[in-house]
């Protein structure tokens, strides 16, 4: 079977935040049937290695779907982006249906935007953590708080992995698993909410000590 690679782009600008672009990544996987994936930071985008629930047909590919061999370019790449071979055989085997995804910057505001439209009519409340735009948006606050920048996020069944780096250089390896995530958004959440608490505390007192003044 073939490697197939996937682009998406379009012009444009991408979301501020790691929590809304990650969440735009997990809408392109989702669109793709992704159950497993790789996903690295590069440059301004992404790039996932990802293995589908159902195995992709060239022939249902639309215009941004480029055919790949096993011993492509890019797969080239893709394992020096990494420095090392994937332990995950599914990922390593050029046999197996694994699709390369590359998120470029202008791609996500496409994304972004199909997104949007798409929420416009969901009610607030607790997020649907089945899906993997949920789960990356929730992996990308996480790190959003500890004011930290992507290294890369790995998927495997149950469970979810990600490695950031803080500000001080520091080299960071956490995971979930997918059962326990309603207790981890709960926690983002109420962290989030405390955060725009001291803010909107803070313009309040600072709005009023200046209209006060003379």
């Amino acid at each position: 079977m073939n490697n197939t690679a996937y682009r998406f782009e379009q012009n444009g600008g991408v979301a501020s935040s790691l929590g809304q672009r990650l969440r735009t990544v997990g809408q392109g996987l989702e669109t793709l049937d992704v159950e497993d994936f790789e996903l690295r930071a590069e440059g301004d985008g992404y790039f996932a290695l990802a293995i589908p629930r159902v195995p992709a047909k060239t022939a249902d590919a639309d215009a941004r779907v480029i055919q790949v061999g096993g011993n492509s370019v890019l797969q080239k790449a893709w394992h020096n982006l990494i420095g090392r071979n994937s332990t995950d055989s599914k990922f390593s085997t050029a046999g197996s249906d694994v699709l390369r995804v590359l998120f470029t910057a202008e791609g996500m505001l496409r994304l972004e935007q199909e997104g949007n439209v798409k929420r416009s009519g969901d009610s607030p409340g607790v997020p649907n953590l089945n899906k993997l735009a949920q789960i990356l948006r929730l992996v990308g606050e996480c790190i959003d708080q500890k004011s930290g920048r992507l290294f890369a996020v790995n998927k495997r069944q149950d469970r979810i992995s990600f490695e950031y780096v803080t500000e001080l250089h520091d080299h960071v390896r956490a995971g979930w698993k997918l059962a326990d995530l309603y207790e981890v958004w709960f926690d983002v959440s109420n962290r989030r909410h405390a955060r725009y608490d001291v803010a909107e505390r803070a313009m309040t007192f600072e709005a009023e000590h200046t209209g006060s003044q003379p």
